[in-house]
This record gives C-alpha cells, sequence and structure tokens, in this order.
C-alpha cells in the first residue's frame, strides 16, 4: 500500500487504482478569539496511523496572523490558553475516587472512568497523550532554567499497594525548581505503570513507540499551595508537577529499583505497607542524570479524578529495568488479603489510554 501526501491542497491518498482512499482537508475560517489552530490530525486504525498536517502555506498563515493579534490573546509561550479563557479553577463534585471503585479492568477501568464518574467527561485537558518530537515547539527559554534537585535522603519513608500499583511515599524536604515554571515543588510520592508483558505498560507514547513501563514522581506546589490536596484539587496547571520517566527492558537488573522490590513480600495484597529505613531507596538515582532534556505540556492525573491540575516532564533519558523486575511487578495483587472478590488477581495492566491534544501545545527543550 502506498500512501502520496500533497501538501498543496492538504489532501492524503492511501492506496492505488480501486482501493485508493483520499483524506481532503479544508481550513475554514479563523475566529479571531481563538489562540489555537489543528495543525495535523491523527487517524488510528489498529496498528496503523495517518497523520494529516496542515500545509506550510495554512502554518505561515496561522504564524502572521498570530503576530497581528493582541499580545493578550496570543497563545502563551509555555502555558495553554483558549482563547482569553484561562482555565477556571472549580472543585471536583462527588463522587470521587476514594468512595467509589475504579480499576483497570473492563467493568471499572479507563473506558468506564467517563460512566463512574460524570464529571470527567467534561474535561478536555487529560493525560496522557501521543508525543512527536517533530511537531513539539522548541522552546529555548526552557535551557535557560534548568532544574536544580535538592534531595533529602530519607524522604522516602513508606512503601504501600495502593491495588493499583506501588507507591512509595514520603514527607521529606526534597526539593526541586526551575523548567518551565519559576515556583518550587516539593517530592510527595512516586509510583509506576506496566503492561501484562514486554510490549506495553508506558502510559505516554514518544514518536509511535510504546515502552514497557513508566515511572511517575509526582511534587506538589509549595509556592502557591498550603498542602499538596490543595494543589491538586486547584484544577491549574501549575498545582503539580509530575515527572515521567519511560522505562525499557534492559539486560540487567536496576538496583535502585530492586530495593524495593526485595521488600514486595510484605505488601503482596491491597492496603499492605511497610515503612522504609533510612536511605533504603534514593530519589535522586531514580532521577536520569540529564534531567535538561524533556518534553514538557499541561494536563491532568491519569488516574481518578483526573484533575487537570499537572504541569508534565516527561524525560527524554529512559530508565531500565530487567525481564525478571517486570515479572516481580506483575505479582502484586489489587484486592485485600482474603477478600471474596471474583476480579482478583494480579495488577498486570495499570496503564491509561492516550488522549487526545484537544489544541495543546507540546514544548521539548532540546533541538
Amino acid at each position: 500500500m502506498a500512501a502520496t501526501i500533497n501538501d498543496d491542497t492538504q489532501s492524503i491518498v492511501v492506496g492505488n487504482g480501486s482501493d485508493r482512499v483520499a483524506i481532503n482537508l479544508k481550513q475554514g475560517p479563523v475566529d479571531q478569539s481563538q489562540s489555537f489552530l489543528l495543525t495535523s490530525i491523527l487517524i488510528e486504525m489498529g496498528d496503523i496511523e495517518i497523520r494529516i498536517r496542515r500545509s506550510a502555506q495554512g502554518t505561515d498563515q496561522y504564524k502572521k496572523r498570530e503576530a497581528s493579534l493582541p499580545t493578550s490573546v496570543r497563545s502563551a509561550p509555555i502555558t495553554y490558553q483558549n482563547g482569553n479563557q484561562e482555565k477556571k479553577n472549580t472543585a471536583e463534585e462527588k463522587p470521587n475516587a476514594h468512595q467509589t471503585h475504579w480499576d483497570y479492568s473492563i467493568s471499572h477501568g479507563p473506558h468506564m472512568w467517563g460512566r463512574i464518574f460524570p464529571q470527567l467527561q467534561c474535561k478536555k485537558f487529560q493525560s496522557p497523550i501521543r508525543i512527536y518530537t517533530d511537531q513539539c515547539e522548541y522552546e529555548p527559554e526552557l535551557t535557560r532554567r534548568p532544574f536544580v534537585f535538592h534531595a533529602d535522603e530519607n524522604c522516602c519513608q513508606t512503601l504501600e499497594n495502593t491495588g493499583h500499583s506501588f507507591q512509595v511515599s514520603g514527607k521529606g524536604s526534597s526539593s526541586i525548581s526551575g523548567g518551565p515554571v519559576p515556583d518550587e515543588y516539593r517530592f510527595l510520592q512516586f509510583h509506576m505503570h506496566w503492561g501484562s508483558n514486554d510490549l506495553e505498560g508506558a502510559e505516554h507514547v514518544v514518536d509511535g513507540v510504546r515502552l514497557p513501563g513508566e515511572l511517575h514522581i509526582v511534587t506538589w506546589n509549595t509556592s502557591r499551595y498550603r498542602t499538596p490536596q490543595a494543589a491538586a484539587a486547584s484544577e491549574q496547571f501549575d498545582g503539580l508537577m509530575v515527572f515521567g520517566i519511560l522505562i525499557k527492558i534492559a539486560p540487567s537488573d536496576n538496583q535502585e529499583v530492586d530495593k524495593l522490590l526485595n521488600l514486595f513480600s510484605k505488601i503482596v495484597h491491597k492496603g499492605e505497607k511497610v515503612d522504609l529505613d533510612d536511605e533504603t531507596v534514593s530519589l535522586k538515582k531514580l532521577m536520569p542524570k540529564n534531567m535538561q532534556d524533556y518534553y514538557t505540556y499541561d494536563g491532568s492525573l491519569t488516574t481518578p479524578m483526573c484533575s487537570e491540575s499537572v504541569r508534565w516532564i516527561v524525560f527524554r533519558e529512559q530508565m531500565g529495568l530487567s525481564r525478571r523486575q517486570f515479572d516481580q511487578l506483575r505479582q502484586l495483587k489489587h484486592a485485600c488479603k482474603g477478600e471474596n472478590n471474583t476480579t482478583n488477581g494480579n495488577i498486570s495492566q495499570n496503564f491509561r489510554p492516550v488522549m487526545p491534544l484537544n489544541g495543546r501545545l507540546v514544548y521539548r527543550s532540546f533541538c
């Protein structure tokens, strides 16, 4: 099957002869009140992806239009805005994720979350997303504000099976500053997502590749909010900063992660928790060596209530875990010990499908 793209007429043709399929794009009038313009369309059919890009002529017209607009209605260089309407501060409505059951099964999984939590149906800026490096906006300002990480070696205090993943929580003074937001953020917790096999598990998909796992390090804005709960409920993109580290298969064990896996026999079932000794695991050693190359965008938490309070940092550098370590992750149970639950089984597929961008821009800090 062959595909041809005509940039001048903004059309794509897939196939030959009687099997040919053509998709044509027509640009309509641009509403002057909007600060973004659709630049590409992604069509997915199983394992087939078709990307349709706006012609260079259309992009040039958009840039000229942006330059002619008052500063107040232009697209913000970092923080996404829809026209003049900044994201409103809205409180979550009941039911909430602590009172209502959700998981990753067919009956209560991501495709059903909108029914379980109706307020999710109104959310448009969700995570995770697909990231294409060549479609990201290079923002040189990000290189002028490198991340500075102040690590408290004793910040990781507890290891718990939440029924959805393992979670390491702490109350230490580890903090991070720099990057796309001028505020200071403090470590709250980290957890991991993985799949039932080595071909899936990561939540973010970069350049069409989904890796088998992803580590999320969650931090909250101490400069603007009094508590992490207030930061998460703010529905402002500066409330939380989540660092995503994609995980690939490595030929040998990850020694730092192994310190946690050695304790998994104590947290096999949901709700089981163990205190961590001083320096059991180093948060600093989990961070990539190169913290200055990353993608960033405004989004949400990837579990209910999926609050749109997150500035995402997805590092370019990846982490490695061995196949043995991935198999050990899949031994955790998503139900309490002795619980009579027909869905009692292993946590083996705890990632959310990718969500639409809906006009958001994704930035990168590297050329």
